[in-house]
């Protein structure tokens, strides 16, 4: 099935796949789906709800479009009763300001807007008092402002649909948020967050999208905003996908894996751009495919915290068992009928005319695209880290498709920061890194960025893209000493062959090598293995780096960095 995905059907038969695991562990009120593994920040009662709540992102669009799911309908009902029901053990309890049951209250509103025939007119009347009741509360309540203020308006949005009270002064300054949010050419940055990352994706676009049609009466003209971003985000968006089927490692919340897609689901289903219609599916499919073949499934069937494998190293604090099947908002495209012309069409082959540097202002981020593999150079931003791991997540030189990133298991030695793509300094006896740019430039084919990694440190980086990789210029005046790793792309380090010579380091794995040379200054270049389950996409991975170690003063390094295929694909031919 996973190198399938060739029809309508093959997308249901894969969503009820992903989802099918889960029946055995619903509880008996049906309220709760019980998993086991990572905590989060919120309680075990939410993080049971939550995962309750989320498959809905996949089940619904495949009710709209005419699927039977086998007794799920049932089973939502059922939870519906028991989870908004005081007196019931499995009651989903009162939220409060900045509650986590808000963001799950979404795919809930979503349902009893989409689907009402299943989840909401065959309910009792006292439990469609209850439901609504309880949806409300969330405007009795400060949220988070960032992507969740579009929680609200879905929940809004269901009560006026379904004839109950709702809010419309919090519809209408929650829709202005959104809008304060608004970055240009599409993009928007997350609320307090200020990131331009996969949110502007599979959350302001994505629910936009979903809201653009009901909110017109609120707000006159927000449809077709949000049709026209939609079309300026897909030209820049679309440049984030390699040929392989990958999105760019980039940001938080990588753990929803496939709902790197979503954004493409929704933009399919709202009829964007029909004549891309077969260019969209290429992108669904290839990335859908890449990710139902790497290993995201425990044993029993279910998804797992991590990226390419089960890892909890690179987890946010909100990250809970269930949190993974946020990915069901990829699978949005089943709401269209059979016959729409979108299942009627073939998957396009990989386009041929990304290959080349682009830039995107508004992402802050200047894309090498070679096909095969996709590296977006970021100047570091200054922002909200408190998350976890947004140091590696946001602030490294480059991230790459074909080399996914590392996070740090601690500060103590290199290794265990496994600080890839980095320039990183070890000074008494600690690791420290970029932590945001005081300033920084971005050029057509070069970054600059001023950054101080340590009291007494300053670092000006110029990186200047190259064939197959980029250069590096490091201008350091520190006033202590310090060992430094200008280190370059991580690779999976099982069967790696590593070959030193001429101030340089190629290391290779497979038909990939990960190269770094020093081309001015005292470094020496080294193969750096990094602790385990750091990399997010090999268990054990190693890097290429050059090391130096310094007195206090002024230094000038300068390295290069590369990768290559040994296919024959290092060149930028992309393959289809």
């Amino acid at each position: 099935m996973a190198d399938g995905l060739q029809s309508k059907k093959d997308y249901q038969e894969t969503l009820l796949s992903l989802l099918e695991p889960l029946r055995s562990r619903f509880s008996d009120g049906c309220a709760r789906v019980r998993l086991y593994g990572a905590g989060a920040t919120y309680p075990k009662d939410v993080v049971e709800m939550e995962a309750f709540a989320r498959p809905l992102w996949g089940l619904v669009p495949y009710w709209m479009g005419g699927g039977c799911s086998g007794g799920f309908e049932d089973i939502y009902r059922k939870g519906l009763a028991s989870g908004t029901d005081p007196d019931n053990p499995e009651y989903w309890g009162d939220p409060g300001d900045y509650d986590q049951r808000y963001v799950e209250m979404a795919p809930i509103a979503f349902a009893l807007i989409s689907v009402p025939r299943l989840l909401w007119e065959p309910l009792a009347d006292d439990v469609k008092d209850r439901l609504s009741s309880w949806l409300y509360r969330i405007n009795d309540h400060e949220i988070s402002r960032c992507n969740w203020y579009y929680f609200r308006i879905l929940v809004n949005l269901a009560l006026r649909k379904l004839g109950r009270r709702f809010s419309k002064e919090r519809l209408l300054d929650d829709a202005a948020f959104i809008e304060s949010c608004y970055a240009g050419g599409g993009w928007y940055e997350d609320g307090v967050s200020r990131r331009t990352d996969y949110y502007s994706a599979f959350a302001m676009q994505f629910y936009g999208l979903l809201c653009s049609d009901l909110l017109d009466d609120v707000c006159p003209g927000f449809s077709q905003r949000m049709r026209d971003r939609a079309l300026a985000f897909s030209r820049d968006f679309e440049l984030w996908f390699d040929s392989e089927g990958r999105g760019l490692p980039y940001g938080r919340s990588l753990i929803y894996r496939m709902a790197q897609s979503s954004f493409w689901s929704a933009f399919a289903l709202f009829h964007i751009s029909p004549s891309s219609d077969s260019a969209v599916r290429g992108i669904i499919g290839r990335n859908m495919r890449y990710w139902l073949n790497q290993d995201i499934r425990d044993d029993a069937g279910i998804l797992s915290v991590g990226y390419c494998y089960p890892n909890l190293t690179m987890a946010e604090r909100y990250n809970a068992p269930g949190s993974p099947y946020w990915c069901c908002k990829a699978f949005m495209v089943l709401a269209l009928p059979d016959t729409d012309p979108f299942w009627l069409c073939d998957e396009a082959s990989y386009p041929q005319d990304l290959a080349g540097i682009h830039i995107i202002r508004q992402a802050r981020m200047l894309i090498q695209h070679r096909g095969w593999d996709v590296s977006a150079y970021v100047p570091g931003m200054a922002g909200m880290k408190s998350l976890g791991h947004f140091i590696e997540k946001y602030d490294k030189f480059v991230y790459s498709t074909a080399f996914p990133f590392s996070v740090s298991h601690s500060d103590d030695a290199f290794m265990d920061a496994a600080p890839d793509n980095m320039l990183s300094f070890e000074v008494a006896g600690n690791i420290y890194a970029r932590r945001g740019s005081l300033e920084y430039e971005i050029k057509d084919d070069s970054i600059y960025s001023l950054w101080t990694p340590f009291p007494g440190i300053e670092v000006k980086t110029t990186i200047k893209l190259a064939a197959n990789g980029h250069i590096r210029e490091h201008v350091v005046d520190s006033s202590v000493d310090f060992i430094a790793y200008d280190a370059g792309y991580s690779i999976s380090s099982d069967g790696c062959a590593v070959e030193t010579g001429d101030g340089s380091v190629r290391i290779s794995c497979g038909d990939l090598q990960s190269v770094a040379g020093c081309l001015s200054g005292d470094g020496v270049p080294v193969a750096l293995k990094a602790a385990p389950n750091t990399n997010i996409a090999v268990r054990n991975s190693i890097i290429a780096c050059i090391k130096f170690e310094m007195k206090a003063g002024h230094h000038v390094f300068r390295d290069y960095f590369h990768t290559e295929r040994t296919d024959g694909l290092s060149s930028g031919k992309i393959r289809s």
